[in-house]
């Protein structure tokens, strides 16, 4: 018996060095596992943030280009009522100043 406690010694314990190392690599793996989907949380939040973003600035392009429509015709509006007082003054002998 001695002889067999003697030959199992060696694979036994090798056994129980290779479980604890799987074990401890397996604790390794899933830190960082953990680690990594932190990472791709934060990432995937960021992409939102800047989608959100790319929102903001669409939306501010439209009402900048919306205002210059509005100044346009504003602006072509003030020039036809310009021309206009002009033809009525003229018309009229007044004087518009």
């Amino acid at each position: 018996m001695n002889d067999l406690a003697q030959q199992m010694i060696a694979p036994v314990l090798s056994l129980v060095f290779v479980a604890g190392g799987g074990w401890f690599t397996l604790e390794a793996v899933a830190d960082e596992s953990k680690q990594l989907q932190a990472k791709v949380e934060e990432l995937e939040k960021d992409v939102g943030s800047q989608d959100v973003l790319e929102v903001k600035v669409q939306q501010v392009e439209d009402r900048l280009e919306k205002m210059e429509k509005l100044l346009e015709k504003t602006i072509d509006l003030q020039t036809k009522q310009a021309i206009n007082t002009a033809r009525i003054c003229s018309a009229t002998g007044a004087d518009c100043r």
